[in-house]
């Protein structure tokens, strides 16, 4: 609980921001309040719901797996999409961004994908799941399995104002007792499962999936570890991009890929580096091509909601936050069956302006 008096101080000296989503008013943390990450919600009464802690990276199975784990873990596979808490409050099922926002999107699709009777058995339940989909309006990429639309997994759970995710056993009873859409598990194991993991690990990277999250069964201790082909995946869906996202989102996915492929080495090392060559390549050629016949560089999203109003939510949040990167596409949202379609662009200024002076002719000097 954090008490009105405390988040009185915090909004007033910043470190806590006042929302409201509808008739739902609350606050998210800006900085860690009372034991609470930022990014954790507060709701009108003071209950907490808890920020999602951020989770340590193993860039070696054979070194990173005896320092991070002393007993058995799971695996579950981890989903390239996005994060999302999932409360009901009132009645009303809100879905939380990361950051803390109510997610208008999220919100919106949540109960497609599950009865929200879970929460009148567990009234102070909270699922952690991940939005994933070629038709999410955050990602360019999308697991290779869903080919359409958006698909929801959950992969965690806490309870409100408890910080810590709940017990794996008690998760998995609640996902099979309420038929809740889960994140695929492939196994228990030891820190020594070294053959047993690589494989499995190379099964996932010739499938395309990102990788896994490793789990105790009680606690936060956990860590993820991504694939190969994940690295050269998010290499091709953001190479337009290049010179509006930091260095460090293309260095840290080549130096993940180099470490992975010394631990698996492939089967075909040519075809590796063709594949990422091109992945490099056909992005930034898109995006020349695309300077070339629009003037400019950007990446198109559509997304489906049930309700209009909540189209209008997330069109102002975007607006917020997004400014002039964000363009809507006229037309939009329109009706097609069950939904209201919106698309919108989000605009890469750098790359925009580079490859246009670059194909004005302009002198540059390096």
């Amino acid at each position: 609980m954090i008490g009105q008096e405390q988040l009185d101080d915090a909004i007033e000296h910043g470190r806590a921001q006042p929302l409201a989503f509808g008739d739902l008013e609350y606050a998210r943390l800006l900085e860690p309040i009372a034991g609470y990450p930022r990014g954790s919600v507060v709701l009108p009464g003071g209950a907490v719901l808890p920020g999602y802690p951020s989770i340590a990276r193993i860039q070696s199975l054979e070194a990173g797996l005896p320092r991070t784990f002393t007993g058995a873990f799971w695996a579950e596979e981890k989903i390239d999409g996005f994060n999302v808490r999932i409360l009901c409050r009132d009645g009303e099922v809100y879905a939380f961004s990361r950051g803390g926002f109510v997610c208008a999107f999220s919100t919106d699709r949540a109960t497609e994908f599950f009865d929200p009777a879970v929460f009148e058995a567990e009234p102070d339940l909270v699922l952690c799941a991940e939005i994933a989909g070629p038709d999410t309006p955050y990602l360019e990429g999308s697991p290779p399995q869903i080919r359409e639309d958006v698909e929801l997994f959950v992969f965690d759970m806490m309870r409100l104002g408890q910080t810590e995710f709940l017990p794996q056993a008690e998760k998995f009873a609640l996902l099979e007792r309420h038929h809740l859409p889960s994140a695929p598990l492939h196994g228990r194991f030891a820190p020594d499962d070294l053959e047993a993991l690589g494989a499995l690990i190379r099964q996932l990277d010739d499938a395309g999936v990102e990788g896994l999250v490793l789990k105790t069964e009680v606690g936060n201790h956990r860590a993820k570890y991504v694939t190969g082909s994940s690295c050269i995946a998010d290499i091709r869906v953001c190479a337009e991009q290049l010179l509006d996202l930091s260095p460090e989102y293309f260095t840290h996915r080549l130096t993940r890929l180099a470490v992975f492929l010394a631990e698996h080495p492939p089967r075909d090392t040519a075809a590796v580096e063709r594949e990422l060559g091109q992945a490099l390549l056909v992005g930034l050629g898109d995006a020349v091509n695309k300077s070339r016949q629009v003037g400019r560089v950007s990446h198109r999203y559509r997304c489906r909601f049930r309700q209009r109003e909540n189209v209008r939510r997330f069109r102002e949040h975007m607006e917020t936050t997004g400014g002039r990167h964000v363009r809507f596409v006229e037309g939009t949202p329109r009706r097609e069956g069950d939904y209201w379609v919106l698309e919108f662009e989000r605009l890469f200024d750098h790359m925009t302006g580079t490859l246009s002076s670059a194909l004005a002719g302009d002198r540059q000097f390096d």
